[in-house]
């Protein structure tokens, strides 16, 4: 599961404004990566420290941190990138060059998911296969079945 924290600054921005920022980060996702929105989730964190760039304090910067499996295109994680910078500005009013976004890439033997380590991209139908009934049925109420699953 693509998980995306965002820190904002504290007390600056409504809870509709948090709504359109994660809806935005999801969207972003599942659009780069053919991943279904359910699979992506996102952190809303206000800051609740001081935050200096350049020993300056700053308190119109917005950090994203996406941490997710390895194995996307360098095009598809720039682009990615890009909308979600330009989402977020848009939503916020803060100014591009202000919205900083960092992805890391996990190897899938990095992440457990549902009690499973994640598979290698490409062997996501065998490790969907490979969960327990319970799972698959939980899955299933949130739209996935074995001929859309994708991570």
């Amino acid at each position: 599961m693509p998980t995306y924290v965002c820190y904002l600054p504290r007390d600056r921005f409504s809870q509709d404004q948090k709504h359109q920022i994660a809806d935005a980060i999801t969207f972003r996702h599942s659009e780069a990566t053919g991943a279904p929105s359910y699979f992506v989730q996102v952190v809303i964190e206000e800051a609740r420290a001081d935050r200096y760039l350049g020993g300056e304090h700053t308190s119109d910067h917005i950090w994203v941190r996406g941490d997710i499996r390895a194995g996307r295109t360098e095009e598809q994680r720039t682009g990615m990138m890009t909308k979600m910078m330009q989402d977020i500005s848009l939503v916020t009013s803060v100014r591009q060059e202000n919205v900083w976004i960092y992805l890391c890439n996990l190897d899938p033997t990095d992440m457990i998911e549902y009690g499973h380590v994640l598979p290698a991209p490409g062997r996501e139908e065998a490790w969907f296969e490979g969960l327990p009934g319970s799972v698959r049925t939980y899955l299933a109420k949130l739209g996935t079945i074995k001929a859309n699953f994708k991570l």
